[in-house]
């Protein structure tokens, strides 16, 4: 008895010893999952979207660590394409295990994972008979032990974290699941992070290309309106991962007018897509359309489709106050695409609506400027109506001097010596005198031409000296001294000839109806080129009337204002609004010595090499 009582204290002794290290063991190895668990929350929480990846997959590799297993995944979801993110780490000679959603392989751990339950198994005998496929899938991959948590914020199936043991069966005890879900809570916590930014930054970027786009197709020139366009198209593929945009504008009849596209290399008439040109005629077209989809009386479309290699498309019909002006069309070329059709439709309206405003603006300035065209070439032909006195004697000279050359030359002929050297005399003079005459009528048809602008560099000085012979004798019916001052080496101006000879026809013309009353003396017109060295150069038409009084000041250049008896106040008017067209400006001010000045400025020609 006496033996047994050191024994059993040595019993005790023992026991308290193996309680305390195993105690001290938990204890170690608790302050180690802490102290993980605080590392890996530390490098997933302060790291941009941009790093997440590499964040992400230093934290697994230290959970792997951690745990001992031979194989740990990270997948995260998306929401059309399952596992399109995958991060592995892996032990030395062990493969990478695929996606739980991959293909089928493990139909009941997805099914599981998607209603947010845990998977573990500590052996592939425990799987339950439903899971012959998932065990099947295991045994090829190699896995032992398995365990597998949902990720998952606000409700959103994130993504999932799993660990397998390949070379070992191990137990994935209660206690270390709870560990491994607060884990999985880091992870998730990442994840959404990361969405969030990316859906955040995504938002800022389109917000960002609709104000630009906006703003830019609010105060687009004509000029620029294509540029512009395509530049927006290639902007959008561009923001929403497209191969390819196609803007398509309807008149008001529902022809086809034109179309652009993002790339010059991309042909897409539309004649080529009958059935989807259709659809957005009429309006109703809003949706995604993948080729092999396309119903059967869009033939033509799906073998344009295939010819140019577009998988899939996505069309919007383009409505202004309920009537279509065009389309927007995007097409993808890679493997067919995915769209996301509440996020993508939704922007695309967006974008649609600043299209559609475009178009529709470009159609009422293309009708505008039709309507204006018109009106100019009225005041052309009005302006002719006053140098009928001096035209008809400037055609008159030429033609009367042909007239008569003609009668010497058939006296001559009728005479029984003919000197031929005489008629050659007289047929070459008649030859002159009918390009004199047929240069008259040429600067009347070049002026009264009714067509498309054409802006092109122009000699300045050249215009306003065809303009000023045009004049020449109405200045001298009326006893107008007329001069030019030209500036040497001016440069080019950008501009369409018969617009911007108007406009120096109509303020010469100005000028001689403003000296009517004016002592016939003191009648003088000065026709003046300049250049300032700057980006413009300028034409004035310097007066010697009574000039422009002070409650005419602010009205002279207002449609339908006149101070003339005859007039019907359009000639001004109209020049300035060609001026203003060609990106100058018209001003007038009196003269210190009496009289008025109009002067406008032009913009120089970038091609021009001097």
């Amino acid at each position: 008895m006496t033996i047994l009582l050191p024994i059993q204290g040595a019993y005790r002794w023992l026991r308290r010893r193996v309680a305390r290290r195993h105690a001290t063991s938990l204890l170690e190895e608790r302050l180690r999952f802490e102290t993980l668990l605080s590392e890996t929350s530390a490098g997933l929480i302060h790291v941009p979207a941009s790093t997440i990846d590499a964040a992400l997959e230093r934290g697994l590799a230290q959970v792997v660590a951690f745990l001992g297993a031979d194989r740990g995944t990270l997948e995260e979801y998306d929401a059309d394409e399952p596992g399109v993110r995958r991060i592995s780490c892996v032990s030395p000679g062990i493969d990478a295990r695929p996606g739980i959603t991959h293909g089928g392989l493990f139909p009941w751990t997805a099914e599981k994972l998607g209603r947010g339950d845990l998977v573990r198994f500590s052996r592939l005998d425990d799987l339950p008979p439903e899971a012959t496929t998932d065990r099947a899938a295991y045994e090829r991959v190699g896995t032992r032990s398995h365990v597998s948590l949902p990720l998952r914020g606000n409700a959103l199936m994130l993504g999932v974290l799993s660990f397998d043991s390949v070379q070992d069966e191990r137990v994935w005890s209660d206690d270390l699941v709870e560990r491994l879900r607060l884990l999985s809570e880091a992870f998730a916590s990442a994840l959404e992070r990361r969405r969030v930014e990316v859906s955040l930054a995504e938002r800022l970027a389109f917000e960002k290309l609709l104000s630009s786009l906006s703003t830019t197709f609010s105060n687009l020139s004509a000029v620029d309106f294509d540029r512009e366009v395509q530049r927006g198209l290639r902007r959008i593929t561009d923001l929403l991962d497209v191969d390819h945009a196609s803007l398509v504008e309807f008149s008001k009849d529902g022809a086809v007018v034109r179309s652009w596209t993002s790339d010059d290399g991309m042909d897409m008439d539309m004649d080529d897509f009958p059935w989807m040109t259709a659809a957005l005629r009429r309006g109703d077209v809003s949706g995604s359309f993948p080729v092999d989809q396309l119903p059967e009386d869009a033939a033509v479309d799906r073998r344009s489709c295939l010819t140019r290699g577009i998988t899939s498309q996505v069309a919007l019909s383009l409505l202004v106050g309920g009537r279509v002006v065009g389309g927007l069309v995007l097409s993808a070329v890679r493997a067919e695409r995915p769209w996301k059709p509440e996020e993508l439709m939704q922007g695309l309206h967006l974008l649609g609506e600043v299209f559609a405003n475009a178009l529709s603006r470009r159609q009422v300035d293309t009708e505008a400027q039709r309507l204006r065209q018109e009106l100019t070439h009225i005041g052309r032909v009005s302006a002719m109506g006053e140098l009928t006195a001096s035209l008809a004697h400037e055609l008159n000279q030429p033609l009367t001097a042909i007239l008569n050359n003609a009668q010497v030359a058939q006296r001559f002929l009728a005479s029984e010596a003919v000197n031929l050297e005489e008629v050659r005399e007289i047929l070459a003079d008649i030859v002159a005198d009918d390009k004199r005459a047929a240069e008259v009528i040429r600067r009347l048809r070049q002026l009264l031409r009714k067509g498309d602008l054409e802006y092109v560099p122009l000699d300045l000085n050249e215009l306003v000296a065809e303009v000023a012979q045009l004049v020449r004798n109405d200045a001298i019916i009326r006893n107008v001294s007329m001069s030019l001052e030209l500036a040497a080496g001016l440069p080019r101006v950008l501009g369409d000839r018969v617009q911007l000879q108007q406009v120096v026809l109509n303020l010469v013309l100005n000028g001689l109806e403003a000296m009517r009353e004016s002592p016939a003396r003191d009648r003088r017109l000065v026709i003046r080129t300049l250049g300032d060295g700057a980006a413009v150069a300028a034409v004035a038409v310097q007066d010697s009337g009574p000039g422009i009084s002070e409650k005419d000041a602010d009205r002279i250049f207002e449609p339908l204002y006149t101070t003339k008896a005859a007039g019907i106040g359009m000639g001004l008017a109209i020049a300035r609004t060609i001026v203003d067209a060609h990106g100058g400006r018209l001003e007038a001010a009196n003269n210190a010595d009496g009289g008025a000045t109009f002067q406008f400025t032009l913009p120089l020609s970038k091609d021009d090499p001097r």
